[in-house]
């Protein structure tokens, strides 16, 4: 198996996109009136959806600092106990591309198609390698992708259960430059003040003594193997197109069965899109939003047994 993981977030259908607008009007309401507002990550996982790509590498062994560097990956440069006690505006993008000469649009900006939110991260306890550039008062700004229809008020407002945990970062412009890639005149200051979650390496748990969840997975085979030295997952082979069965129309005959066969084809009401011998009415929908974004399941170990086996195999 390769060494990292890329991955490409599905779009989201329209019903999807209803169930999540009446969420985040739940969630504003709930604020309001001093109800518990949703939890943190399950609304940052609002917008998830399956990924594809290929994993790049197969334990955290490769995420920690020091590990040897393969050509499609570069290991963290930092391994920190830390807290997620704020979010703030980070940056915003005219286009998701994906080709990094997307323009840089307000962070506020209607038109904006993707949004980078600064996770303010209380660094703990530096636990392996160093943070480099963007460290201010003991804490780090750690970029994640804020869900389309989630307000950042209403993050904010659910920050309590974003929780304590391991995170695997690097500072954004160390890391491009690690790696060789050019960096834009424009992005460079930005780069510079943010950490990157190398490898979705962000373990947390949510309240003291829970197991923790790995909130940037969206895998629970995956979770699995990385926390608890499971198998790989599976990969799905792609489902391949059913054949319809042949219909009268494609076999041309004459009106007599032992004339020879006719040019014009015998007229076959099944190629009336239209037509159909049992009326099926349409599915019935409701307005009431299903769940969103819940953490992938998957048995994990506590905060206190992850950081012992982090610690060891650094």
């Amino acid at each position: 198996m390769p060494k990292t993981f890329r991955s490409r977030t599905a779009g989201v259908s329209l019903t999807l996109v209803t169930a999540l607008g009446l969420l985040a009007a739940v969630g504003v309401a709930a604020a309001r009136s001093n109800d518990p507002a949703p939890p943190f990550w399950s609304l940052m996982r609002s917008d998830a959806g399956e990924s594809t790509g290929e994993y790049l590498y197969d334990s955290l062994d490769d995420l920690t600092p020091g590990a040897p560097a393969s050509g499609a990956f570069v290991p963290a440069a930092a391994m920190l106990e830390g807290t997620v006690v704020g979010i703030e505006p980070g940056i915003a993008f005219g286009s998701d591309d994906g080709t990094g000469t997307a323009p840089i649009v307000g962070y506020d900006d209607p038109n904006a198609a993707v949004r980078y939110a600064g996770l303010v991260v209380r660094v703990d306890r530096t636990l392996s390698g160093r943070l480099g550039l963007g460290v201010q008062n003991g804490q780090i700004r750690l970029q994640v992708k804020q869900p389309n229809h989630v307000s950042l008020d209403l993050l904010r407002a659910s920050i309590g259960s974003a929780g304590h945990g391991l995170f695997y970062v690097h500072n954004a412009l160390e890391r491009s430059q690690a790696e060789g890639r050019a960096v834009p005149q424009a992005l460079a200051g930005y780069l510079a003040s943010v950490h990157l979650p190398i490898g979705e390496g962000v373990f947390v748990e949510q309240a003291p003594g829970e197991p923790v969840i790995a909130p940037l997975m969206d895998n629970p085979e995956r979770v699995d193997q990385i926390l608890n030295g499971g198998p790989p997952p599976v990969e799905e082979e792609p489902e391949l197109e059913t054949p319809r069965p042949p219909k009268p129309s494609d076999f041309p005959h004459g009106e007599d069965p032992g004339q020879t066969p006719t040019t014009t084809p015998v007229p076959d009401p099944t190629d009336d899109p239209d037509a159909s011998v049992v009326d099926v009415p349409d599915p019935v929908t409701t307005d009431t939003p299903g769940p969103t974004g819940n953490e992938p399941e998957a048995d994990t170990p506590t905060l206190g047994q992850l950081l012992n086996r982090a610690v060891s195999a650094a």
